[in-house]
């Protein structure tokens, strides 16, 4: 039986903003487990600092509950890992045998050669945030932040980490966008289709190089309203998903 391929990203979720963690719980919980192959590209919430983050804040572990009973009752589960939860490593892999991908993955949808990926590796022109990455996507550093770092300290870095970011984003015009060139890169490889996060608004765009083509698709920020995209019977279908 052909699974069909649910994707979602950029979620952002906060301990205070329970109307959006159960309009999330209510998605996860409706989806047919046995027919869904759901893809988390990153951003789960707006910032992790590991598990002890789950037993301070207790309100964001119902979420995670309900991906472990949507893997055991027959579902498939593959989270990546975007620009605010590093320090998720495979924690969803040894809780209940979730996939776990730390940078992109390409698979094979309807024989399509399709790129996965939260979406920061397509924006490179973001420099600071390139040099960033480089020491937060560093699994040795995080394995030292998640076992050696005081609680208080993990949390105080988080919090400062958020804001910076939060700030940054505010004083820019618009984020930084895709790269055409790493897209160009991609279609020169076979890729056919691209689907990604991180930029924060729904593009569908198709990048030409040479007598090869490829879609690329970006998923949209949960804000004021989720959005879910879902692949089945060779078409894509964004779903909206209310927060009331």
């Amino acid at each position: 039986m052909s699974r069909r391929h649910v994707f979602i990203a950029d979620i952002h979720l906060r301990r205070e903003q329970l109307v959006k963690r159960d309009a999330l719980i209510r998605f996860i919980s409706q989806l047919p487990a046995p027919e869904v192959h759901l893809y988390v590209l990153g951003d789960l919430f707006d910032v992790y600092v590991g598990e002890v983050q789950l037993e301070r804040e207790p309100e964001l572990r119902p979420v995670i509950e309900a991906l472990g009973r949507f893997v055991r009752s027959g579902g498939k589960l593959t989270f990546f890992h975007g620009n605010r939860d590093y320090c998720m490593a495979d924690y969803l892999t040894r809780r209940f045998g979730a996939e776990t991908v730390y940078y992109s993955k390409i698979i094979d949808l309807d024989g399509k050669k399709t790129y996965l990926n939260h979406g920061d590796l397509l924006c490179t022109r973001d420099q600071l945030y390139q040099l960033a990455r480089m020491v937060m996507r560093n699994r040795h550093l995080v394995k030292i932040f998640l076992h050696y770092f005081p609680t208080r300290l993990k949390f105080s870095i988080g919090q400062a980490y958020r804001g910076v970011s939060e700030r940054r984003g505010s004083h820019r015009k618009e984020r930084p966008g895709i790269n055409r060139d790493k897209v160009r890169k991609l279609v020169r490889r076979g890729v056919e289709l691209i689907i990604c996060g991180h930029v924060h608004e729904r593009l569908d765009r198709t990048y030409q190089e040479g007598r090869r083509q490829a879609r690329l698709i970006s998923l949209p920020l949960w804000q004021g309203q989720g959005g879910a995209l879902e692949y089945a019977d060779g078409s894509f279908t964004l779903r909206p998903i209310d927060f009331t």
